[in-house]
């Protein structure tokens, strides 16, 4: 009794971290991507063939951060696209 309680609690607790990573920390990282798109970013006046509008251009450094973010964010749905199709081929079950 004891032990099937102790293997339902350690299933529980990876089911809840899968479930906080994938269901949480995407979005997060996601959101923290365009943040970084959002910071250092340096206003230029417009010129002669703009509309006038100002405009501003994100910093070298929160481009790369904002990719690193989108990248990791698209490797964790790519493969979950492929558990998702080859899960079998991968797992044996």
């Amino acid at each position: 009794m004891v032990d099937i309680l102790i293997k339902s609690l350690d299933a529980l607790w990876q089911v809840a971290l899968v479930g906080l990573v994938l269901g949480a920390g995407l979005p997060a990282l996601f959101a923290l991507g365009v943040r970084s798109l959002n910071t250092g970013r340096v206003v230029t006046a417009g010129g002669p063939q703009s509309s006038g509008a100002d405009t501003s251009t994100p910093s070298a450094a929160g481009r790369a951060g904002a990719y690193v973010c989108f990248g990791i964010c698209i490797l964790a749905v790519a493969f979950g696209i492929v558990v998702i199709v080859f899960g079998k081929q991968l797992f044996g079950v």
